[in-house]
């Protein structure tokens, strides 16, 4: 990378317990030929074992920092902080998201930035070939199909991404962003090009995610959704209602008719009663959920400040940003 570029960008990445992880990343960063300059922004999710160093920035001959949180609050809200940070920087014409440990790779980066340069908002990875377990590539396509299901919609790309500066103020203004990256991508509505990208190989170690991690995952996708998964669990609570209730009729008749056997109209009542009962929790669940998932820009860029308990700095020229 080749400093005095117009276009500067943040690459904003998650790091929890993988320092060494991090500095191959700022390694490979720094090998970097592309049309824009590019400054690491990490993102220490209260790392205590192995947090990111300063010195893995300063050693490769980068410029960046290290946003270092009070505490773990996870990889999606980790994200969120850092592109607040990023916003909060006019100087920034975009930020490049990814994860640290290798399987987001840097080759990738220039590409994607030079998609946003083009004239898309956002330039997300697609995976191409991947390098996973079988059961996970089985658990991501039953995930995909859940997604589609409850939303409407399709979701084929993680947090790998580049966004130019107005899709990342808006992302930073959008409460969904914090819960699900990708999706509040999709939810934002600007446009956006997918790219096909192979997963890398990890740096160091194996992943810490587990069969809990990609539900709860899963989960928090649909979840930015809540309004379109309400409409969609509305209907279908109204439709189990009306079937039950023609249901009953034809019970009914049925049994004014004498052809029906003793207790048959009193088992179907129960039965649906409950039906009643299941379709009334989870559209109350619904209603929850929904009411209590939004939050105003001003308490987020609030919240987002709350989270961060130190920065360091270094290659910047300002010796007060050192």
């Amino acid at each position: 990378m080749s400093p005095g570029r117009d276009a500067v960008w943040a690459v904003v990445t998650p790091v929890y317990e993988d320092g060494q992880s991090f500095a191959s990343l700022c390694r490979d960063l720094a090998r970097l030929e592309a049309d824009a300059a590019f400054e690491v922004l990490a993102v220490d999710d209260g790392s205590i074992n192995a947090p990111p160093a300063i010195a893995a920035i300063r050693d490769a001959g980068l410029t960046g920092r290290i946003v270092r949180l009070k505490r773990n609050i996870g990889h999606q809200t980790a994200i969120w902080v850092g592109l607040a940070v990023a916003a909060s920087e006019p100087r920034y014409a975009g930020a490049v998201v990814m994860d640290s440990d290798g399987e987001d790779r840097p080759e990738n980066v220039p590409t994607l930035v030079a998609a946003v340069e083009a004239g898309s908002h956002a330039a997300v990875a697609r995976r191409g070939r991947r390098t996973e377990s079988l059961s996970f590539r089985l658990f991501y396509r039953f995930y995909r199909r859940f997604f589609r299901l409850l939303t409407g919609r399709q979701i084929r790309f993680g947090n790998f991404c580049a966004l130019d500066r107005r899709t990342l103020l808006r992302l930073t203004a959008m409460q969904e962003t914090r819960i699900h990256l990708a999706a509040a991508i999709i939810k934002s509505r600007l446009s956006r090009v997918e790219l096909s990208c192979d997963r890398g190989v990890r740096y160091d170690g194996r992943s810490r995610m587990n069969f809990y991690d990609l539900a709860l995952h899963g989960i928090r996708a649909v979840a930015v959704f809540d309004d379109a998964v309400l409409t969609r669990m509305g209907a279908v609570c109204a439709g189990a209602a009306i079937s039950g209730v023609l249901v009953f009729m034809a019970g009914l008749a049925l049994k004014l008719s004498g052809q029906t056997t003793p207790g048959w109209l009193t088992f179907v009542t129960g039965f649906l009663v409950l039906v009643f009962l299941q379709t009334a929790l989870l559209s109350l669940v619904a209603l929850i959920m929904n009411a209590l998932g939004y939050r105003s820009p001003a308490d987020l860029e609030t919240a987002a400040a709350s989270l961060i308990l130190e920065t360091e700095k270094t290659g910047f020229d300002d010796p007060a940003d050192a």
